[in-house]
């Protein structure tokens, strides 16, 4: 089952669904009722000029800009339901797409490669996505109702104003882009070396020997003074660049600012009204900086995107049933003992008969569980397979899996990893048995390929388990791995 890699655009258009569309609507109204607030500010101002002002003015602005807060509330709701429904389309994606890759189970390497994306890589970028979509959704929409605002009721050029700092800003960070990353890349750098020094301090100071502690310190404090050295140089690249991308957007707004109070500067009610808008104004130059520095954070989670794109369709190894070593191989079935060269030649005794237990034998590295699992590729949803290590999910477990959050003592949340025989409270055996009892009763499937299924059991459960293998066998074909009649 060979699946077309997908792109990242098909992967973020998992996000999309009725909750985007109302989170999207949710926050034009909440700009458009931020910017109410900021008209009715204006006006306010303005009767306060001609000495009307009315406690009316201040229940109005109090009601629209508590509506906008709710609006935005709304929206963040229905982001959090779009970034669930885009990761549940994601894995339901990757189950439907790689369910009969069974080559890839024992594959240790892809597995390490692409079960991170599994576990919390693609949640994480799914919801980062959102969050940046969100923050600068709400930035541009609340910059762009307000500078309207502003160029209807102040004057025109305002909103140009806005425009002109943004631009500047963009080609500010084109500009300082590439020292900005490298300072952050040797402050990572320089911590790490700090983190990668404390794996030793374990043995140096429990070995007690002074002249080891001795130097492993005075590497420590070396380290430890050139990570804050590149610590502050970072501070103070991104604080000097927020800093400065403040001044830049503070100097062209108040010099159009102050160009409109000089062409005003006979009208009070005019110039009154600007003043209150000068808080807002600030606010939104400092929003215009924060517009201009997330589109990095945005790129940052579009190139991790490309990473989950680039994981979600796994492939075998091309010569996987090169593994497999006939040479060594018997499929035994009673009596009879099958030789064959190819999975074709195994798949033709497995069909031979309905019901009967085929048991492969062979030593250690000759390719009996690389020959269930090509089995399992070529029969597909005809075969039952069952590993010999497994998470796979059974009734009898009642949810219960081996990685989980929890909350400790602190009441913190954590993710915890241990065995599923631990948090069940069985034996290996006992659950190895209880699995097997479950897929006699649960499952029907024409043939059952049951991998070393007695590897974990003593005496007492081994008859038992052999006796719900005979079970199967009665009704369906068994192919079987097991340490039952080692004597071949």
């Amino acid at each position: 089952m060979n699946g077309k890699q997908i792109s990242r655009i098909e992967l973020a258009s998992y996000l999309l669904s009725p909750s985007l569309f109302v989170m999207i609507i949710m926050m034009i109204a909440e700009a458009m009722l931020a910017a109410t607030t900021t008209w009715l500010v204006i006006s306010a101002g303005r009767k306060v000029a001609v000495g009307e002002f009315l406690i009316n003015d201040l229940v109005l602005i109090l009601a629209a800009q508590s509506a906008s807060y709710i609006a935005g509330v709304v929206s963040w709701i229905f982001a959090e339901r779009a970034g669930y429904r885009g990761f549940g389309k994601f894995m339901l994606r990757f189950a439907r797409e790689n369910r009969g890759k069974v080559k890839l189970f024992g594959d240790k390497p892809k597995r390490e490669q692409v079960e991170p994306f599994l576990t919390g890589e693609t949640f994480q970028c799914f919801f980062t996505l959102m969050y940046e979509l969100e923050f600068t959704l709400k930035l541009l929409l609340g910059l762009a109702f307000n500078a309207l605002v502003l160029g209807a009721e102040i004057d025109v050029s305002l909103p140009f104003a806005y425009v002109g700092a943004f631009g500047a800003l963009l080609l500010l960070q084109w500009a300082l882009q590439k020292p900005i990353t490298r300072t952050y890349l040797e402050n990572q750098r320089m911590n790490n070396r700090v983190t990668a020094q404390g794996y030793t301090a374990w043995d140096n100071v429990f070995s007690g020997n002074r002249y080891n502690l001795r130097l492993w310190l005075a590497e420590f404090k070396r380290r430890l003074r050139k990570a804050l050295t590149a610590q502050i140089r970072a501070i103070v690249a991104r604080e000097g660049m927020s800093a400065m991308s403040g001044i830049v957007s503070l100097a062209i707004v108040f010099a159009t600012v102050t160009i409109v109070a000089l062409h005003h500067r006979g009208d009070t009610i005019m110039l009154v009204a600007l003043a209150t808008t000068l808080p807002r104004q600030i606010e939104m130059t400092y929003e215009l900086h924060l517009l201009a520095t997330g589109w990095n954070d945005f790129i940052s989670v579009w190139t991790r995107f490309g990473g989950v794109a680039a994981n979600m369709l796994p492939e075998p190894a091309p010569a996987f049933d090169d593994r497999i070593k006939f040479d060594r191989l018997v499929l035994r079935e009673g009596e009879d003992a099958n030789v064959v060269s190819s999975v074709s030649d195994a798949l033709r005794i497995v069909q031979a008969r309905p019901t009967g237990r085929v048991n492969v034998r062979g030593g250690n590295g000759a390719g009996k569980s690389s020959l269930l699992a090509s089995l399992k590729t070529e029969m597909r949803r005809r075969a039952f397979y069952w590993p010999a290590s497994d998470r796979l999910a059974f009734k009898f477990t009642g949810g219960v899996v081996p990685v989980d959050v929890e909350d400790d003592e602190d009441g913190e949340v954590k993710v915890v990893a241990e065995s599923m025989d631990k948090k069940l409270g069985f034996s290996t055996g006992e659950r190895q048995l209880r699995s097997l009892q479950e897929i006699v009763e649960s499952t029907d499937a024409p043939v059952y390929l049951l991998d070393e299924w007695d590897a974990n059991l003593d005496a007492a459960n081994k008859a038992k388990a052999d006796a719900l293998v005979d079970a199967l066998a009665a009704r369906a074909r068994v192919v079987e791995i097991s340490h039952r009649d080692q004597a071949a």
